[in-house]
């Protein structure tokens, strides 16, 4: 509310709401003149509170449509979502039903799906049983096909040995077919072999009685084994370095014990007279001499 002071001309800016009808009178700060405050001014000031009643009223009537009109779209939204619930309910979902279901309910249903599985296997018919086993006997038969291969393969590779330990456990037997054994591997060129770096020859002596010679010497075996008894190459050479006598001994035993010696003495015809010569033996790795 605006008021002129009638002297100085000052416009002042009243508040209405520290008005009443006791104010009679109103002072100039500026120049100290009084001036009644008229009925007029009251009356400008009941029309100013109704207009601004009326104006709360009608924000108040704008704001009660607004908020009705919101209340109105909000259950139209809230009857929409309850048909969607509505229809997605009718959905079943497996995820959510098992989810929602309890620990009971769930230890339930897997017994019952055990009970089902012991009966399927139970009701299995003979046939199908009969069906699996050839197939189990024919993986089977590549195994045994292996290992019949790799039995071959190391009597092959460990004859030797196998042949020594025969002519100690089993002498007389293996005696009986030494012969055709030895004819079988020559053939299939595997002969049987002596161990001559575990063999050793020792005090080998060769003395000459008239037109014949005699060799004497020693064969130890230094390992913990039979092994097969070589074969030893006698070669007599002359100071010409001529050869006048070459022969292989074939040793009376087959086998040497191990950690054991054998002693051989074999005379051979000479047929040159006695002469300077030199003899030497050497240990033959063939068994057999063919």
């Amino acid at each position: 509310m605006l008021e002129t002071c009638n002297s100085c001309g000052t416009v002042f800016d009243i508040d209405e709401k520290i008005l009443s009808k006791k104010i009679q009178w109103l002072r100039c700060s500026v120049c100290n003149e009084k001036w009644s405050f008229s009925t007029t001014g009251y009356a400008r000031i009941d029309q100013d509170k109704t207009k601004n009643n009326k104006n709360l009223a009608s924000l108040q009537n704008t704001f009660q449509d607004k908020s009705e009109k919101v209340k109105r779209e909000l259950a139209s939204i809230k009857s929409a979502v309850e048909d969607n619930t509505k229809n997605m309910s009718k959905k079943t979902n497996p995820v959510l039903e098992q989810k929602n279901k309890s620990v009971s309910e769930i230890a339930l249903e897997l017994s019952a799906s055990k009970l089902k599985a012991d009966t399927k296997i139970q009701v299995k018919p003979k046939n199908k049983v009969k069906m699996n086993n050839p197939s189990k006997k024919e993986n089977f038969i590549p195994f045994i096909f292996l290992l019949i291969i790799s039995l071959f393969s190391a009597i092959l590779f460990f004859r030797s040995i196998l042949l020594s330990y025969s002519f100690l456990y089993f002498p007389k037997y293996i005696k009986n077919y030494e012969t055709k054994l030895s004819e079988l591997f020559n053939y299939i060129k595997l002969p049987f072999l002596a161990e001559i770096h575990n063999l050793k020859m020792t005090n080998f002596v060769a003395t000459f009685q008239e037109e014949k010679v005699k060799f004497l010497g020693t064969i130890t075996n230094a390992s913990n084994r039979p092994i097969l008894v070589p074969r030893v190459k006698i070669l007599v050479i002359r100071e010409d370095r001529k050869i006048i006598l070459e022969k292989v001994l074939v040793l009376k035993d087959d086998i040497i014990m191990p950690l054991s010696e054998i002693k051989f003495t074999e005379i051979l015809d000479m047929q040159t007279k006695k002469e300077n010569v030199s003899v030497k033996a050497t240990l033959l790795k063939k068994f057999y001499d063919h």
